[in-house]
């Protein structure tokens, strides 16, 4: 079979002028695909600079096609939207994007606006990198779209404007690329699934250049690939959203419907809908004789994937998904070869049927999606949650949670004055009644048009379906595949650690946040101090501080109790950079810190304070410099590592080193005095660090170093044979349900919970309430030793009655994890541990979770 494919890869070198369309009449100015790349479409995996350059070829010779940059990646690579009509489309275009915002904005005229509009169709390809066949598919139908002849194309043109992105995740793609190339011979790709082009390196092309899924960013909007995609959405308002995919090889073809469970947000039209493209995508594939699925695989109930995100805004929404080629030829279960040259013709062809069907339906799609924003503000207006309101904190996380959702499309409303709230219920809490709330709080009114996306990303808890939890308690129980898919809680007010409540009625004296609000940073105190500065904890611009006084080698210290000096109130605690103990520069750095940060600092007269504990106390201690280290490689889980890369550079901005699992050693280790290890099995960081790698890091801790671990590796933390934690994994014996045989999975599906922390930790610096959201995503529960001592268990998960907040939990977990460590810490040697049950950097997502890891990073060698 490899000299069979061999020989295919060599008889396809004949080229045609479309790969999938060989007959097919084309503009000769226009070039093809094997004039600009070399090579015919799904021959070869197309690297980024030859996509950008096809693109702007393709543009320059076609008045069809307009090329614009949306965002650059962190690695630099341009994110494009290639925009494909007709030339009268083109001709028009303020007109069509002015009407397609008094559409989505629900104006009095929306209904006129809709009628003169073409459909706007967003083709997504390649989010995953390594699911590159979506990206090869895009120009294919960039040239037919460009050149194409025919009367069906230039229907197209007239009736749609087709917006293409051609690869979502330029840096992923790129990896999965530059693989393929370094592994490929001269003669063609190899099909047996173990051969080396097929499997990349660590931790793979799938995730951006931090290692994030970017098909769970939609909402969270880390990375700027994200941002600059949903700016476009907010921008054209597209009537029809697809997200091209891969998936395994031995699959064939999904398209929606999706599977349940689907999130309760999305209105009954998308299911119309969806129905509608399923039976054109049937219908193409069947004349080709090609197979497919609906309905089982891939659900719609996060709102953060690549097309539940526009199904909330009213775009007819889908997920196709086709099965991957791997590295260019790979041989199936079945005995046949998955190509990439057929898996790009099978995306091409679904995205053809879709934009076909988009043209023909045109009046009534985008009369539907008038409707769509329409029904949002009644609905809204209607519903007996009617608004969500979250209180202002000092800390900032109020403001950043209300420009994230402007961001989003959601207009976010504030209080001008303190305000009553009737029939108000607390977030965590069952029971309404009257709350006040003081000026400045946050208002997001559900009707409005983008009120669906607002109730989805806001409501306390995501509804699951009753028959579709016994379904999947019963698929538990025999042993049967379950179709929980990803989180199945993701409350915005949680994750940010915000006080909010749900409330009937919207509370009137608000004014509308302007564009601008939450992008300046405020200026630095000029007064200089006589005996130090302080800056309270918790706070990202007071991460931020600590972070860039550390790079200047700056001595800070920390008071852990309250204190007052003049108009400066600290209640509990803050950071303190004393004059004397640093050298002249210690004035120009503070500012300096000030301004990069945005924290706020006071000028101190004097050690001694008006109210609370002197700041000369025994009980206000200096901070070590952290050096610190991040554990990566196999095996450690990619997205982890990622997370926690990415909140040290983009959150806490400091700088991290990355180290390789298989070379701990003393002589690496000395270089540092943190390592952060993210999630890990115990027994691959065992295999992996070895028996010498073990004892240096052993040594190391007692030495004077801290480490930290993160979800899984807190398991590892956890081991005899590691030996520097005195916390164990729970052994459960027997089945859930009382039965015989091997326990069930607990695994928790993503769920919220409410966790119990020690506020006089200094882990928990800059935390006032004892209350913490976190994320329960696993089945590790941890026992503590009987003889207990004060401060090690800092973070405790609820007991039972109180320990949902938002999600799914199997019915026996509750009881087995109530009361059990989220965070613990003790002293080894004089070096410290640090375990967190659950990752506190998953997806950028837990803000309120940062200031806590930031303490153990910046604290842990310290106390």
């Amino acid at each position: 079979m490899r000299i069979s494919l061999v020989l295919l890869f060599v008889a396809t070198t004949a080229s045609a002028q479309h790969s999938y369309n060989p007959t097919g009449n084309f503009d000769p100015a226009v070039p093809t695909p094997r004039a600009v790349l070399g090579y015919d479409i799904g021959q070869r995996f197309t690297p980024h600079h030859m996509i950008v350059r096809y693109a702007e070829r393709v543009a320059a010779a076609s008045r069809r096609i307009r090329v614009d940059t949306v965002a650059h990646t962190f690695e630099g690579r341009e994110s494009l939207m290639i925009i494909a009509t007709s030339e009268a489309n083109h001709g028009r275009m303020a007109q069509i994007l002015a009407d397609a915002g008094r559409v989505a904005n629900a104006a009095p005229d929306a209904n006129a606006a809709a009628a003169r509009l073409p459909s706007i169709a967003w083709l997504g390809y390649t989010v995953h990198g390594g699911e590159a066949s979506g990206t090869e598919a895009s120009l294919a139908l960039l040239y037919q779209l460009a050149a194409g002849r025919d009367d069906m194309t230039r229907m197209i043109l007239d009736s749609v404007v087709v917006l293409i992105d051609p690869v979502q995740n330029p840096d992923g793609h790129e990896r999965h690329v530059q693989d393929v190339i370094r592994a490929r011979g001269q003669l063609g790709v190899p099909t047996t699934p173990g051969a080396l082009v097929h499997q990349g390196n660590w931790p793979g092309p799938r995730t951006s250049h931090y290692y994030f899924d970017l098909n769970r960013d939609w909402f969270l909007h880390s990375h700027p690939e994200t941002r600059g995609r949903v700016a476009s959405f907010n921008k054209w308002w597209p009537h029809i959203a697809v997200d091209l995919h891969e998936m395994g090889s031995s699959s064939s073809y999904f398209f929606a419907p999706p599977m349940e469970p689907v999130n309760k947000n999305v209105h009954s039209s998308i299911l119309k809908w969806w129905d509608i493209y399923a039976a054109a995508n049937a219908a193409a594939f069947d004349e080709r004789g090609w197979s497919y699925f609906r309905r089982e695989g891939y659900d719609e109930f996060y709102p953060g994937y690549g097309v539940s995100w526009p199904i909330l805004t009213g775009a007819a929404g889908m997920t196709y998904e086709q099965a991957s080629s791997s590295g260019g030829a790979i041989m199936r279960s079945d005995g046949t070869v998955m190509t990439l040259h057929d898996a790009a013709w099978h995306h091409y062809t679904a995205a053809w049927a879709t934009i076909s069907t988009s043209a023909r339906r045109r009046a009534e799609r985008v009369r539907d999606y008038a409707a769509f924003r329409q029904s949002a503000v009644t609905d809204g207006a209607a519903s007996p949650m009617r608004a969500v309101v979250f209180e202002r904190d000092a800390q900032g996380r109020a403001d950043s949670l209300a420009r994230r959702l402007m961001d989003n499309g959601i207009t976010v409303r504030r209080l001008t004055a303190a305000a009553d709230l009737a029939n108000a219920t607390p977030f965590g809490e069952q029971v309404a009644g009257a709350a006040r709330i003081a000026g400045g709080g946050y208002v997001v009114d559900f009707a409005q048009p983008q009120g669906r996306l607002a109730k989805a990303l806001l409501e306390p808890d995501a509804v699951l379906d009753s028959n579709f939890i016994r379904q999947e308690l019963e698929s538990r129980r025999t042993n049967e595949p379950g179709r929980f898919y990803d989180l199945t809680a993701w409350s915005m007010p949680h994750t940010f650690r915000l006080r909010a409540w749900s409330v009937r009625a919207a509370p009137g004296g608000t004014e509308e946040l302007p564009a601008t609000f939450g992008t300046s940073t405020a200026a630095a105190a000029g007064v200089t101090a006589r005996y130090g500065y302080a800056f309270e904890a918790g706070s990202e611009a007071s991460i931020r501080m600590l972070s860039e006084l550390f790079r200047d080698s700056l001595r800070v210290w920390y008071a852990p109790k309250a204190f007052r000096a003049g108009a400066a109130n600290f209640p509990r605690g803050a950071f303190v950079v004393r004059v004397a103990s640093n050298d002249s520069t210690v004035h120009a750095a503070v500012r300096r810190a000030a301004t990069a940060s945005g924290a706020r600092v006071a000028a101190l007269g004097s050690s001694m304070v008006d109210d609370g504990t002197d700041l000369g106390s025994n009980s206000v201690f200096p901070l070590r410099i952290p050096r610190v280290a991040l554990l990566g490689g196999t095996p450690v889980s990619g997205n982890s590592f990622g997370f926690t890369w990415y909140q040290f550079d983009n959150r806490i901005q400091y700088p991290v080193t990355s180290i390789a699992a298989a070379g701990v050693s003393a002589a690496v280790l000395e270089n540092f005095n943190v390592l952060v290890v993210p999630s890990a099995n115990a027994g691959g960081l065992d295999a992996t660090l070895g028996a010498g790698g073990r004892t240096a890091l052993q040594n190391w801790v007692r030495n004077g170093g801290v480490l930290i671990t993160l979800d899984a590796a807190t398991g590892w933390l956890a081991t005899e044979q590691l030996g520097l934690a005195r916390i164990r994994l729970r052994r459960d014996t027997t089945r859930a349900d009382s039965a015989g045989g091997a326990p069930l999975p607990s695994g928790v599906p993503g769920a919220i919970v409410r966790a119990h922390g020690d506020t006089l930790s200094p882990l928990l610096a800059g935390v006032h309430s004892a209350d913490i959201p976190v994320l329960l995503f696993s089945d590790r529960i941890y026992t503590v030793p009987r003889n207990l001592t004060a401060g090690e268990a800092v973070v405790r998960y609820a007991d039972q009655p109180k320990l949902r907040l938002g999600g799914y939990m199997w019915p026996e977990v509750p009881a087995r994890v109530a009361g059990t460590p989220y965070l613990w810490t003790e002293r080894v040697g004089r070096g410290r541990v640090i375990g967190f049950a659950g990752d506190p950097n998953y997806r950028d997502m837990w803000r309120g979770l940062l200031p806590i890891f930031a303490n153990a990073v910046f604290l842990g060698g310290s106390f």
